[in-house]
């Protein structure tokens, strides 16, 4: 049981590693495309490069998260693997907060 969990944690790892990948490179190259034309954006396109830094930051978060969760699985005892599992889950939240920015604020609302 444990091992089919373990491995959907993993496959769910590898798919946000891809995603987050894939996010910095369109960062990346959408940031070098303004600054090499040499136009200027307004504060909204700003606000959007660094929700998609903010997004990068989120994944990788999440992606230690599972990771923790797979190694906890690996090296623990059943009674011990429900505290680990839940020690992690701290660290993963409290990330989360440290990452989210301002992109959360109703200022900047969608």
């Amino acid at each position: 049981m444990l091992t089919t969990i373990q491995d959907a944690l993993k496959h769910i790892k590898e798919v946000q590693t891809n995603v987050t990948q894939l996010n910095h490179s369109s960062m990346t190259m959408l940031s070098d495309s303004i600054f090499d034309s040499g136009i200027e954006i307004c504060e909204d396109g700003y606000v959007a490069l660094q929700h998609q830094d903010i997004l990068t930051q989120q994944l990788n978060a999440t992606s230690e998260l599972l990771e923790m969760i797979c190694k906890y699985i690996d090296e623990s005892k059943d009674e011990n693997l429900k505290k680990n599992i839940a020690s992690a889950l701290t660290v993963a939240k409290a990330k989360k907060e440290a990452f989210s920015g301002n992109a959360f604020e109703k200022k900047y609302e969608v």
